[in-house]
């Protein structure tokens, strides 16, 4: 990790201005960090509802308290962690030596999650994955706060903001391609290493042990490895003007998260990402219920193929659908990209209600040889789950690219209006925000799937079950995605504002000077 004196520095060659043009290496080595952020934000929740409830057999209402936890925990380390990172100083800048740090912790306590003892109780081994998980979301926080503060100070730029938050993202749908094949591959694996034909004949052991050694190639390579380039590659383009504003004072933490809340463009993109979030999260579990136990006969490997290629795909359509958000923005607004989010997700809960039925997925999909895969892709094809990520796989380019985009606009606002750069605090209030709604979207989850009567257990469940679990997959989407093409027409921070406080900015205290 190079010092800080090879970042941009005022006064370092003469008045020369910065445009805003970033390369296509910083971009591209900064963008990583969206795998681990993805790897971290996704991995533990999603891979914790299947081995706590479906291999393991816990109830499903504390899975998601326990799912809900840590989640909330960053309610106190996000903000503390925004604050921490606006006012430290060092040769290396105030974003870097926490990313690299964090990234090492995140590798580390992920693997230790899923050390849970078998022969403990179910108390005993939600205890355990609690614990553990808080470790790794302290972690996390320590990563992910840091690196999305660096993200929205790369650039004044506003187009190139967007691009910026596009390579985030392209590495984010990276991780989401991966982070569902944690348990199909952990039971590849485990299949192969002791002779089954079948993973539906492993025990719970060997289910588990398979777990452990996915869960550390995930933790060792997707997290530590790609998490570590932006701390060696990333610029801190506002560093030495955070100094000079603050004059050696510090950000007081309750007059920074004040001032950070009363912002009303920032308060409007925290209440888009609540509904964005909790609309996915309702979808997207639903869904591999679905598959699970009304469309694969309760085989949890089947299952969760079924929905590996569904997020694949959603995965897929996110990543070509990221230079389509940031042309569209380009020639209009953000907010114009916003609203062609919105109005797909509404056609996707449509196209959900007529996929996700039984006939479809009758076919045992088998990849064992080039005769087996030709017939899993063709029963995959003749599913139509296809129009599924098809329809709806620029659902979380809002959250990724377009929200991260605007809050970089909004600390600029913020700046012209109490005189310093907040970037870390701004950027832990959103990312605790989307992390509270995943908390609220879990518990949900499990308060709604007890209350129609589900149960992991059984063979199978009773019709009204399913059709309770179809209308919250379609309208627990469509709804929220509604609300926020509403909530849209009242956002102040236009593409001309934005670009009229950059002018504001520069004339109040100058620009960077290129090295």
């Amino acid at each position: 990790m190079t010092s800080n004196t090879d970042d941009i520095k005022p006064g370092a060659a003469g008045p020369v201005r910065d445009s805003g043009k970033l390369s296509f290496r910083e971009k591209f080595s900064v963008g990583t960090g969206g795998l681990t952020v993805s790897l971290g934000n996704q991995s533990v929740r999603t891979t914790g509802q299947g081995v706590l409830n479906m291999i393991l057999g816990i109830n499903a209402f504390w899975v998601g308290v326990v799912l809900a936890i840590p989640l909330l925990w960053d309610a106190i380390t996000d903000p503390i962690m925004g604050n921490l990172s606006d006012n430290f100083k060092s040769k290396f800048g105030r974003r870097r030596p926490f990313i690299l740090l964090g990234a090492v912790l995140m590798g580390i306590t992920f693997a230790s999650i899923w050390m849970i003892p078998m022969h403990w109780s179910d108390a005993g081994k939600l205890a355990w994955f609690l614990v553990t998980s808080l470790l790794f979301y302290t972690s996390y926080t320590i990563f992910s706060v840091p690196f999305i503060a660096l993200t929205y100070e790369m650039t004044p730029d506003y187009d190139e903001r967007t691009s910026v938050q596009g390579y985030v993202t392209f590495w984010n749908r990276l991780g989401e391609m991966t982070y569902m094949a944690l348990i199909p591959l952990s039971a590849v694996f485990i299949a192969w290493r002791y002779g089954y034909e079948e993973s539906v004949s492993l025990t719970t052991e060997e289910r588990m042990e398979g777990i452990r050694f996915a869960a550390a190639l995930y933790g060792g390579l997707g997290m530590t490895l790609f998490g570590m380039l932006p701390a060696f590659f990333g610029k801190e383009r506002n560093y030495y003007l955070n100094v000079k504003e603050q004059r050696g004072k510090r950000d007081p933490f309750w007059q920074s998260a004040k001032l950070t809340l009363r912002n009303r463009a920032f308060a409007i993109l925290c209440t888009l990402a609540v509904f964005t979030i909790i609309a996915g999260i309702f979808a997207s579990n639903m869904d591999w219920y679905l598959l699970i136990y009304y469309l694969s006969d309760g085989d949890v490997a089947l299952g969760t193929q079924w929905k590996l290629f569904v997020t694949i795909g959603y995965a897929a359509v996110g990543i070509l659908g990221i230079p389509l958000i940031v042309w569209v923005t380009g020639k209009m607004t953000k907010i114009h990209g916003f609203m062609v989010i919105y109005g797909m997700m509404v056609l996707n809960a449509v196209v959900r209600w007529f996929v996700y039925r039984p006939g479809r997925f009758d076919t045992t999909l088998s990849w064992g040889s080039v005769e087996a895969a030709g017939a899993s892709l063709g029963a995959i094809f003749q599913s139509l789950i296809w129009l599924d990520p098809l329809t709806g796989g620029m659902f979380w380019i809002g959250v990724g690219v377009l929200g991260q985009s605007l809050i970089a606009d909004v600390c600029d606002d913020d700046e012209i209006k109490n005189g310093h750069r907040r970037e870390g605090m701004f950027g832990a209030i959103y990312g605790w925000t989307m992390k509270a709604s995943f908390a609220i979207s879990f518990v949900m989850i499990g308060v709604f799937l007890n209350a129609i009567g589900f149960d992991p257990g059984a063979e199978s469940q009773l019709p009204e079950t399913y059709f309770n679990m179809r209308v919250a997959m379609c309208l627990g989407a469509a709804g929220p995605a509604i609300l926020c093409f509403i909530l849209l027409q009242f956002y102040p921070l236009t593409k001309e504002k934005a670009e009229e406080n950059r002018l504001k900015l520069e004339a109040m205290r100058g620009t960077p000077n290129l090295p």
